[in-house]
């Protein structure tokens, strides 16, 4: 396991079938890191990662995607829920794909979940899972957007999707001291976020959370800000990007298995093709001897 690496893991609902692909090709690869955080799909991504289940992405987000309790627009319409949270963060992990969470809590990983906290519109960061539950009850917040699933109260605190306000989770990993990132995106390089539409809406329904209101107008700027910086880094050899280089054709809800297959596939296939660029940015640089030192 490298030493001073983080790896960090941006959500992006079902386009997180490339992250999967990625997380899949380093396992074969025997690439692992000491250090991992992600926001909503990102932080599904890495659980099943920390805990050495090679593989089990593949089959929640590809195989059971398609799923009608997975997304659904009656649910959403009537429920105010479009992804099926109770199938996704009870039945699929406890059930259908089971979660290892011994092999998780037994991991020498560090792990951080990114999440927005509502009331005051700033990024909370958690790293102590005291359960099996709360484990999930702390992802499910870090995936519920407003408009597709409710808040999640963890600890007194409503919490909602880490991607609102840290939607790309690079500094859990500087605090953590380390001293470079592999970054993966589920964006092409050069896609810009553009600002919420139905900003009326947004304020009329989340009238009693202004914090929240305001987080998710900047949204789009923050992102892209983010977006930005580590383009910088990645120029100054302090962060490695894996992105889709191939025009994606799979959105944040997309049901269609053979999409969400070759997205994974790709991320697969691209994470290959960098392994031994990903294995010489990560290598640690040895010191210069100076002149009289043994």
């Amino acid at each position: 396991m490298m030493q001073d690496v983080g790896l960090v893991l941006e959500g992006g609902g079902m386009r997180g079938a490339y992250t999967a692909g990625v997380l899949d090709a380093f396992h074969d690869s025997g690439i692992t890191f000491p250090f991992v955080t992600g926001a909503s799909a990102g932080a599904c991504n890495a659980t099943s990662y920390v805990a050495g289940q090679r593989g089990r992405n593949y089959k929640v987000l590809v195989e059971y995607g398609s799923h009608p309790e997975y997304i659904s627009l009656k649910r959403a319409v009537m429920k105010k829920e479009l992804f099926g949270m109770d199938f996704i963060f009870d039945v699929l992990p406890n059930q259908l794909v089971p979660f290892d969470f011994a092999s998780f809590f037994n991991s020498n990983i560090r792990f951080v979940v990114s999440t927005t906290d509502i009331d005051t519109g700033e990024p909370v960061y958690h790293d102590t899972f005291r359960s099996n539950q709360e484990l999930l009850t702390i992802i499910r917040a870090s995936s519920s957007l407003p408009f597709v699933a409710p808040s999640i109260s963890v600890d007194g605190r409503n919490l909602m999707d880490g991607g609102i306000v840290d939607p790309i989770p690079l500094q859990p990993s500087i605090d953590a001291g380390n001293r470079k990132h592999v970054v993966v995106l589920t964006r092409n390089k050069d896609y810009m976020k553009k600002p919420m539409r139905l900003a009326w809406l947004l304020k009329r329904s989340l009238k009693s959370h202004p914090a929240l209101v305001s987080a998710m107008q900047n949204r789009h700027r923050r992102y892209n800000d983010m977006v930005k910086r580590l383009e910088r880094m990645e120029r100054n050899n302090q962060v490695f990007i894996i992105r889709p280089k191939q025009p994606l054709e799979v959105g944040r809800i997309e049901r269609n298995r053979s999409k969400l297959d070759a997205l994974y596939q790709q991320g697969y296939q691209e994470a290959k093709q960098q392994k031994e660029a990903v294995v010489h940015f990560t290598s640690p640089v040895e010191e210069p001897v100076l002149s009289g030192e043994v």
